[in-house]
């Protein structure tokens, strides 16, 4: 009789966390299916970069990447991070991507982490942001405004998390605001 009931409360539980997830996953302020579908990729590990230039790895759109951070304290910016931080064991890192078109992009994450996009050395300010605490792959969602044809740099920091699992998309020009 005890297996019977710990059987189902077992099942129960099973089949609520996908609903709960798909739930917290509907929270977010756009329609961001084609994010979540990425999201649903194993990630590509990779080490990010501590010094701008071309020891910054390079991701591709469309891929799901876990990125290895460093102390954000050894970390060279391209640019200053647009949002102060305070602690002192936050992490941090660089990548690089590539634009081919101008359009919204949207920078999706697992963590808390400040995103800046730097151009050169001028860091192109968000459009806009969404988040669900309880969605987990994506928790946060960052959009810019980026140029066409340009290799950027795309920064993490102000967060104590060691890793961060993350996705660079274009948005469709047909897509619109819920």
């Amino acid at each position: 009789m005890r297996t019977a009931i710990l059987s189902l409360c077992l099942a129960a539980w099973a089949t609520s966390a996908p609903a709960e997830e798909a739930d917290g996953c509907k929270k977010f302020s756009w329609d961001v299916s084609h994010e979540l579908t990425v999201m649903k990729q194993t990630p590509v590990v990779v080490t990010a970069g501590t010094k701008p230039g071309a020891q910054a790895p390079l991701v591709q759109m469309d891929k799901l990447y876990e990125l290895d951070l460093a102390p954000q304290t050894g970390v060279t910016y391209s640019a200053k991070p647009m949002k102060p931080t305070l602690n002192d064991s936050a992490q941090g890192g660089l990548v690089r991507f590539h634009t081919d078109r101008a359009g919204l992009y949207r920078v999706s994450i697992t963590t808390g982490h400040w995103l800046d996009v730097v151009d050169g050395d001028h860091p192109i300010k968000s459009k806009d942001f969404s988040g669900s605490r309880e969605c987990p792959r994506p928790h946060k969602i960052v959009e810019f405004e980026l140029p066409a044809n340009k290799d950027l740099v795309l920064q993490f920091s102000g967060s104590t998390d060691l890793s961060v699992i993350a996705s660079i998309t274009p948005v469709a020009a047909t897509a619109s605001p819920n």
